[in-house]
This record gives structure tokens, sequence and C-alpha cells, in this order.
């Protein structure tokens, strides 16, 4: 056997060993472990916390993730079963997400911030149905069919819903009517003048007042109660097509107000102090 030949086995023999030997573990400075071992790569280094070991263990090292839930019961029961001491909360009044890191760092030593609790407010259907419409022009016949499709949400003050119903009907039912003006009466109304177009009519001319304002009672969101929101009334005449929008007023201050309440609701629930920003990310 040559000298080469000896090395070639010798070399074999010696890596053999080098891998039976096992990993050897070594400790970080902050408390974690890495485990290094020989291979037929040579030496190679790996973290028993990474995700690909760590699913391999019976248990996680330490809770993490993002839990998102849609009303203050459900915050306030996650909360209270996951916060500790040093939990932190947080809220967007703009997006109306409230954000719980249920790690947080401790006064005296870090912490992941990797466990955390998000309560979305979603809107409401009656909230989302107006707001979809609001400042939008509309066909009189359309416009009719949505005012009376959503009269439960109409406010009893300045005018009831029965009201609003009469004037819905009313536009259904003209629409073989040309609109020449609109101006506003000496109650404040808008009174839309129209002329008939069937031949049964002889063409019939006619005055059509509609109120220039309501109101709608409206909930933002699930976990507040409902709001009074003031519409204005608008219309255009093009040639003689009338349509019709109502314009809310500062709905995005009824959102706000309405975070706020929630925030409100959310404290008295978890007796957490919400901070108004977001967490580090």
């Amino acid at each position: 056997m040559t000298t080469d030949d000896t090395r070639t086995e010798n070399d074999a023999v010696i890596e053999q060993a080098r891998q039976a030997a096992g990993p050897a573990v070594l400790e970080t400075p902050d408390g974690g472990h890495l485990a290094v071992f020989h291979s037929r790569h040579g030496l190679e280094v790996i973290d028993p916390a990474a995700d690909q070991y760590a699913r391999r263990a019976a248990a996680p090292r330490r809770k993490q993730g993002t839990t998102i839930v849609r009303d203050v019961d459900s915050f306030a029961h996650y909360f209270e079963k996951h916060a500790d001491d040093y939990s932190e909360v947080y809220v967007d009044l703009d997006t109306g997400v409230i954000t719980a890191v249920l790690d947080a760092h401790a006064i005296t030593a870090p912490r992941w911030g990797e466990h955390r609790l998000q309560l979305i407010m979603t809107p409401t259907e009656p909230w989302k149905r107006w707001t979809a419409l609001n400042r939008r022009y509309l066909p009189q016949v359309e416009f009719a069919e949505f005012l009376e499709d959503n009269l439960p949400d109409i406010a009893p003050e300045p005018v009831p819903a029965a009201r609003m119903l009469e004037i819905a009907r009313t536009f259904q039912a003209k629409t073989r009517v040309n609109f020449s003006s609109g101006i506003v009466a000496a109650s404040g109304d808008i009174r839309l003048r129209y002329e008939e177009t069937t031949d049964a009519s002889g063409g019939a001319k006619g005055d059509l007042d509609v109120p220039r304002a309501f109101a709608v009672g409206l909930a933002p969101f699930d976990d507040c109660d409902p709001y009074r929101v003031e519409a204005r009334l608008r219309h255009r005449i093009q040639g003689s097509a009338l349509t019709l929008a109502f314009i809310l007023e500062r709905p995005e201050d009824v959102i706000r107000d309405a975070v706020k309440t929630v925030v409100a609701k959310v404290e008295e629930a978890t007796g957490a102090r919400i901070m108004r920003g977001a967490p580090a990310p």
C-alpha cells in the first residue's frame, strides 16, 4: 500500500470519527444555543430555534404571531388570557385598529414583541351603504329606490321616514316628466318644477317639494351606538333629466369619535391604558 493510499484511509477514519462524535452545543450571549458539528461539507453551525428546526420540538420556545379579532369582548378575552404587567396597547385613530403587544419590553429586560393582538374595527353594513353613495349623483329612480330600501336608517327629525318614503314613491311615479328648474321655497324645501310628457296629461305642469336636509342614524361599528348624521340633499338638472345626491355631514369626524368610544370600552374591559400611535415593527 502506498503512502497516499494510507493517508486517504486515515482521512476517512478521522472523518467518520468526527461525524460520530455528534454536535457541540454552544451558549449564545442572549441565552440561546447553537449546535456545531462536522459534516462531509465541513464545519456547520445551526440555530435550533430557527423555524425549520423549532417546529420539530414538542412545543415552541415562546408565543408569537398576530391574532385578529372583530369586537371588544373577543379582544378582552384574549388579552386577559395572555397579557402580563408589561403588555402594551396602541390605537390608530385613522384606521380604527387597536394593537396589543403582549410580550412588550419589560422595564429591566428586552422582550421579543412578537406576540400581538389586534382589534380591527369593521364598518357596519348600513354605514358602508350610506358612505358608499355619499356625494354621488344618481338618477331619480335609483335615488328613490335607495331611500326606500334604507328607510329604517332615517332619523325621526327633521324629516320622518314616512315623508321620505312618500318622496321616494313620487320620484318613482314621475318618470315621464321634464324637470325645468329647482328653487328654494319659502318653507326651506327645494321646489322642483316639472312638465308631464305623456299625451294623456296634455303637458300638465306641477311642482314637487323635497327637503333640503334630513338625518340618518348610523353606527359606524358594532361596538358603538348609532350616531345622528345630518345629510344635505342636492340636485342637478341636465337638459330635462334630474339627478339627486345626499352629502353626509363630516362622516370622518363620526368615525374618529366612534373609534374613541371603542377605545374607552377596551380600556374598561381590560384595565389597560391605550396609547395613540403604533408599536415598533
